[in-house]
C-alpha cells in the first residue's frame, strides 16, 4: 500500500539534487531530464523552486547548475552534529595551541574545498576565509593533497570540472602541471602552499582518511611570509600536521594497513 504521508515532489527534489552529486560535471537542465527520466517542466518548475530556496545555483551564461549555498549551509550544520568536527577540533586546538598559528579543517566538495573548522591564530593579520566558504582545489593546500589521494576515477572526475585561473603567478594553472605535484605529494605523505593562493600565505597540509581509505578531508597549519620568511617552517610543520591529521583518521576509523 502506497504511503499517503510520502510526498513524490519531495523525493523528485533529492533524485535532482543526486544528479549535481554523482554527475562527472555540473549538468544542465536537459542532461537532468535526461537522467531523471522526468518530464523538462518537471525538472524546470522544481530546479526553479529549489533555485528560489537557495538550494541549487544556475551558474551565470552556462545553463549549468550547481549546489546552491543555503543547501552548503545545511550540510555544514549537519556536519557540525557529525564526528568529524568533534573528533578533529581537539587535535587541531591543541596543533594551534603548539604552533601558535592557524588551523584549518575541509572537506571536499566538488572542484572546491569547503571550509567546515577555522582555529584562528593570535596575530593579527589572518587571511579572511570564514567557515562556509570554499576555495578552488587546485590553488590550495588541503584541496591539493585530497587529490593526490583520491582514486583514479575520482580524480578524474574533479578535475573534469576544474578551470585553472591563475591567484598569483605562482598558481598551478595546467593539468599536467598539478598532476606531476600530486606525485610529488603521494610521494611526501603531505603538500605545501607557496604563495600559490595569496602572495604572502603559506600552508602545508594532510589528507584525513575515514575507515574505508578514502581522503574525504584534509586539515592545514597556515601562516604568513611576514612572520616565516624562510622555508624552514614547511618541514617542521608538515610533521606536526601529518601526525595531527593521521590522529583524526583514526578516531574516523582509518587503519594504515587497509
Amino acid at each position: 500500500m502506497p504511503d499517503k504521508d510520502h510526498i513524490k515532489s519531495v523525493e523528485k527534489c533529492f533524485v535532482i539534487l543526486d544528479c549535481l552529486h554523482t554527475n562527472r560535471h555540473l549538468p544542465t537542465l536537459e542532461e537532468i531530464t535526461q537522467i531523471t527520466g522526468y518530464k523538462k517542466t518537471t525538472c524546470f518548475r522544481l530546479l526553479k523552486t529549489m533555485r528560489t530556496l537557495g538550494l541549487v545555483e544556475l551558474l551565470p551564461g552556462k545553463k549549468k547548475y550547481r549546489y546552491g549555498p543555503r543547501l552548503a549551509a545545511l550540510g555544514l550544520s549537519a556536519l557540525k552534529n557529525m564526528n568529524l568536527s568533534q573528533s578533529a577540533l581537539p587535535i587541531l586546538q591543541q596543533l594551534r595551541d603548539e604552533t601558535g598559528e592557524t588551523i584549518n579543517l575541509t572537506l571536499l566538495s566538488g572542484s572546491e574545498i569547503l571550509y567546515v573548522e577555522r582555529i584562528m591564530s593570535d596575530y593579527l593579520v589572518n587571511v579572511n576565509v570564514n567557515v562556509g566558504d570554499r576555495l578552488p582545489v587546485y590553488c590550495a593546500s588541503m584541496g591539493k593533497v585530497i587529490l593526490a589521494f583520491l582514486s583514479e576515477s575520482q580524480l578524474e572526475q574533479v578535475l573534469s570540472t576544474v578551470d585553472f585561473i591563475p591567484k598569483t603567478e605562482k598558481t598551478i594553472v595546467s593539468r599536467t602541471a598539478l598532476l606531476k605535484e600530486l606525485e610529488q605529494i603521494r610521494a611526501n605523505g603531505f603538500a605545501i602552499n607557496d604563495e600559490e593562493l595569496e602572495k604572502g600565505l603559506r600552508a602545508v597540509a594532510a589528507p584525513i582518511f575515514n575507515y574505508t581509505g578514502e581522503a574525504f578531508a584534509a586539515a592545514n597549519i597556515a601562516w604568513t611570509t611576514a612572520r616565516h620568511p624562510d622555508r624552514a617552517a614547511f618541514a617542521e610543520y608538515a610533521k606536526k600536521i601529518v601526525a595531527a591529521a593521521m590522529q583524526v583518521s583514526r578516531l574516523m576509523g582509518y587503519t594504515q594497513e587497509k
